[in-house]
């Protein structure tokens, strides 16, 4: 930490996509860190988006950039079957880690990095940022004090047209997402941050049964005009029982109209989550509403006590939830007790997702 401002430094691997849409700007609302410096593949694209974001330096050299002594932090915002290589650098320079989700291409990758950094005793936080979200904590909290009474049921129907593909379209940054191997794809993402969520408000799964589909087995690239095969699931069906035996269901598909709709019933009531941002699941601010029988619904609004105290409001955006990550890494970096996820919850998602592979290969319910 910078003793003269106070704030935890961050090194950005990939400041031109993710990097530079969301934590970039996350990192300008927050007290506790700031960016200084950004690592790109080229020292043209490296330069633009130091200049594009005012950030100060810029390398080429992941390593060369993580060495530097006031870089505490290495946030890794690439492509994911790049995750590896780039987290190893990171830990050889001995810094914390912030690695984008999904962790790694595979649950053993994501094994290995968990041993890795635990041995080099660095501190380490996943983007699994509706953790960070203040609303999805406030329902956590809400669950917990039986708002709805016992959890019986918690019902997701996520529609995402535009992720992967859009009727069958892709654009050249995105065609990777259809190689499953890469381990960046509708189930990984787009489901994994909801069930993750799940897990993290009610309880965890036990058992899953599930369905996986490419529906859309050839995609034509916008840019070019050529047809890729895809073999990444793009539908995704799962439902499975949970920890304190509520049932779950939750549907994933890449068409209709987007938005999302999560249900969280109990024996006194339901709580509904819908978008306020018009975001996928992790990166919206989101509405909530209480039902309960025979009595008016009620909005509820996120209490400010939820939002970190070192940030102001933060605006809609893909910045939002990553902000409040990086508020609370910083919290428990400066030896406090911020909660945020971790590289052991990342793989304990990890072998979430495999278990839900298996169960629709073999058609046979899968213990978690």
């Amino acid at each position: 930490m910078d003793k003269k401002n106070n704030r935890w430094g961050v090194g950005i691997i990939g400041a031109g996509g993710w990097g530079g849409l969301a934590h970039v700007p996350a990192l300008l609302m927050l007290e506790t860190c700031e960016a200084r410096a950004v690592t790109g593949t080229r020292v043209e694209s490296a330069r633009t988006a130091a200049e594009l974001h005012g950030i100060e330096r810029y390398y080429t050299d992941a390593l060369e950039m993580a060495k530097q002594p006031d870089v505490d932090i290495v946030a890794v915002t690439v492509k994911v079957p790049e995750h590896d290589q780039l987290i190893r650098l990171a830990t050889e320079a001995g810094k914390h880690v912030y690695s984008e989700w999904p962790l790694a291409r595979n649950t053993g990758e994501a094994e290995a990095l968990l041993a890795l950094v635990e041995a080099r005793g660095v501190k380490h936080l996943v983007g699994l940022q509706a953790r960070g979200n203040p609303t999805v904590r406030f329902i956590r909290d809400l669950i917990a004090n039986n708002i709805v009474g016992r959890v019986l049921a918690v019902n997701a129907e996520v529609k995402l047209p535009a992720f992967p593909t859009t009727n069958g379209n892709v654009d050249l940054a995105h065609v990777y997402l259809l190689e499953e191997s890469n381990g960046a794809d509708q189930l990984t993402i787009g489901a994994a941050h909801v069930l993750d969520s799940i897990e993290f408000m009610v309880t965890p799964f036990t058992e899953v049964s599930a369905l996986l589909a490419t529906q859309y087995p050839e995609v034509n690239v916008l840019e070019t005009g050529t047809t890729v095969r895809a073999n990444a699931p793009d539908h995704v069906l799962v439902s499975g029982k949970l920890a304190q035996d509520a049932l779950v269901s939750a549907q994933f598909v890449n068409a209709g109209s987007p938005g999302f709709t999560l249900r969280i019933i109990g024996t006194a009531g339901e709580l509904v989550v819908t978008p306020r941002d018009g975001l996928m699941f992790q990166m919206d601010r989101l509405n909530l509403c209480l039902i309960r029988p025979y009595v008016e619904s009620e909005m509820l609004e996120t209490p400010k006590s939820y939002a970190s105290k070192s940030m102001g409001d933060i605006p809609p955006g893909p910045e939002h939830n990553v902000a409040h990550l990086y508020a609370l890494f910083a919290e428990r970096l400066a030896g406090g007790e911020g909660e945020y996820p971790c590289f052991k919850q990342a793989v304990r998602v990890h072998r979430l997702m495999d278990a839900i592979r298996k169960a629709s290969a073999l058609g046979v319910r899968q213990i978690v």
